[in-house]
């Protein structure tokens, strides 16, 4: 990369947000998954103008660009491609907006699905989608991925809570999509385009996103068999019979041994379903409990 293009990046972002030290360069080159390599530089980004502007000489000077969050990503999708610019979003991690009356918030990419919940917390609401990295994601990697979690089969994924959008398309032009209600008929879902999109059609550079009343109770339930085949069958009956937990997953012997070594579980020597559930009382998710055992015996 010649140093026009790396005088003209330092002037949109600024000198201390831009950086081709090879230590630097390093840690950007792979994400949480085997892929390696090694991009040009990276940039910090503040705004979605500075944004705009990187990828409007980007376009120009045909260098390939990756926008990324935390880079907890399995799929290699922030690893640079061909050297290219690293675009960090992780400096724009404020929550713009909180509003409980609209059940929404409005937030920008590079927040953290943790802090969103600990700040949603004191209101009685929550973020539902929960990949296993909410510690560190962030949420414009949630969008761009479609991230889920372990709640999807009650709750859904990321696409189902994203209202509206700011994006900066690849020319650089910013435009927004969606809106801040809940239901919208007017025109093309756009936002259903850009959710799982990878990066590949704009960058995320502002969420409105839907939020729930958070259940004040949960309980978890574990139902073990001899044989795998039978928890499988278990599942399949519980789905069918409308029992429908927050979290329900299948845990085989092989796990279960792993975690009796590390920790004080003492969990039984077979396969096994975990089943968690979320109510309003705890008559009702205790209701469900005994349910969920008498349909996982019909399985």
């Amino acid at each position: 990369m010649n140093e026009t293009v790396k005088r003209s990046l330092q002037q949109i972002v600024g000198e201390e947000n831009y950086t081709d030290r090879l230590i630097d360069l390093v840690s950007y080159s792979y994400d949480a998954s085997e892929e390696f390599s090694r991009p040009f530089c990276a940039v910090w980004a503040e705004t979605a103008e500075q944004v705009s502007e990187v990828l409007k000489l980007a376009n120009r000077e045909k260098i390939p660009v990756i926008p990324r969050g935390a880079g907890t990503g399995l799929s290699g999708l922030s690893v640079p491609v061909r050297g290219g610019i690293v675009l960090d979003l992780s400096h724009m991690n404020r929550i713009l907006s909180i509003r409980i009356e609209d059940r929404l918030v409005v937030v920008q990419p590079g927040v953290i699905n943790d802090d969103l919940d600990k700040a949603l917390a004191p209101y009685g609401f929550f973020f539902p989608p929960d990949p296993a990295s909410s510690k560190v994601s962030t949420l414009g990697g949630n969008a761009a991925l479609n991230s889920g979690g372990i709640k999807g089969a009650k709750y859904g994924t990321t696409k189902d809570y994203v209202l509206g959008m700011q994006i900066v398309l690849p020319d650089g032009r910013i435009m927004r999509t969606g809106s801040e209600t809940m239901k919208t008929a007017s025109g093309y879902d756009l936002c259903r385009l850009f959710v799982g999109s990878e990066g590949t059609l704009g960058v995320i550079t502002e969420l409105t996103l839907k939020i729930n009343p958070k259940p004040p109770v949960s309980a978890t339930t574990l139902a073990t068999f001899d044989l795998l085949e039978d928890a499988g069958n278990a599942v399949s009956q519980l789905m069918y019979s409308g029992v429908l937990p927050s979290v329900l997953e299948i845990v085989d012997r092989q796990c279960i041994w792993a975690f009796n070594q590390y920790s004080n579980l003492k969990l039984p020597d077979a396969e096994a379903i975990l089943r968690e559930a979320e109510e309003q009382g705890e008559d009702r998710v205790a209701q469900l409990a005994r349910r969920f055992l008498r349909e996982a015996r019909r399985g």
